[in-house]
This record gives structure tokens, sequence and C-alpha cells, in this order.
């Protein structure tokens, strides 16, 4: 998924602040962000969700290393008088396709983690083997969602050494 290189520079970083193993399968999948193969879809306070969705929308499109580009992302408010609205549909084109994404979020301070999850797995280019997938969840507690990009092989590979489980996908090409 990376070079030797890369993930020698990431684990030395690691270790100057890394003092407790990782123990649970969902942290591990949160420090893939560290590798540059997965992105976190934040599950607390954002601050503004509407334009957010448009920065994950960016840093996920850069794992797949410039194959794909995201613009003319806007967001229609339900109700655009009220700045707390939660309420809309994304719209982003990536390679000349648009897509739209209806957000079901009552307050503007967080994500709707389905449309945010969908969106991001419509990013993959049909030339590529990888495909965004979220890690599976387990237990009660609800924590980010984590977008990893991999090819089947991967994932297994994910699962089979670190025991990582993924999602079905949302959304549906």
């Amino acid at each position: 998924m990376i070079t030797e290189e890369k993930a020698r520079r990431v684990l030395d970083d690691a270790a100057e602040y890394a003092t407790e193993p990782m123990e649970r399968p969902h942290e591990i999948a949160g420090a893939l962000e560290s590798f540059g193969v997965a992105v976190s879809i934040h599950s607390e306070d954002v601050d503004f969700a509407d334009t957010h969705y448009e920065w994950l929308l960016n840093e996920a499109a850069a794992l797949i290393g410039g194959n794909v580009t995201v613009c003319d992302y806007r967001f229609e408010k339900d109700n655009p008088d009220d700045e707390d609205c939660g309420l809309g549909t994304m719209h982003f084109e990536c390679n000349g396709t648009h897509h739209s994404f209806g957000v079901e979020q009552e307050s503007n301070d967080y994500l709707d983690m389905g449309a945010a999850q969908a969106a991001i797995e419509a990013l993959a280019p049909d030339d590529d083997p990888r495909t965004f997938c979220c890690v599976k969840q387990e237990g009660s507690q609800l924590d980010d969602d984590i977008m990893v990009l991999a090819s089947p092989e991967q994932r297994e590979g994910l699962r089979l050494h670190l025991g990582l489980t993924f999602e079905p996908p949302l959304h549906q090409s």
C-alpha cells in the first residue's frame, strides 16, 4: 500500500510520541491516516459541516495521487437563511461527473456520516483497483468513520495482519 521508505518515516515519527500499544482495531485503523491511505470522517463537532464536506472530499481525493479532481462543490441548505441548518444536498464534480448526496443532519455542527461515506466512496476512479471502504466498528462506542483506500487484496491483508474488517459500500456506481 505504501513504500518501505514511507513506512519507516511514519514509524520513526510515531516512536517520538507513541507510548502505549494500540489495542482496538479502530485505533489501528485511525493510524492508517498517518500512512496516507485513509481519511477520517469526524463524529464529533466540526463547526460548519456544510463547508467541512468539501475539505473532506479534497483530503480523500489527495490520497488517490492526482487521479481524481473534486471541483464545483456546493451545499444547498434546505433552509438557506438558517446558518445552523445541516439539512440539504451536497453537490460536486469528480473528474467531470456530477454527484449529489442528501444530507440529513439537523445541526450544521455535525457531519451526516452516511452522506460523507457515500460521497468519498464515489471518488474511486474506474481505472484503479483501489476503492474507499469504511472500517467496521465493533462495540457500542461510536468513533470517527475511517475510510481506507485499498484494493481487495490489500483489504484482505489488513484483515489477516491487523484484524480490520470493512463495511459493505453504501454507494453503488
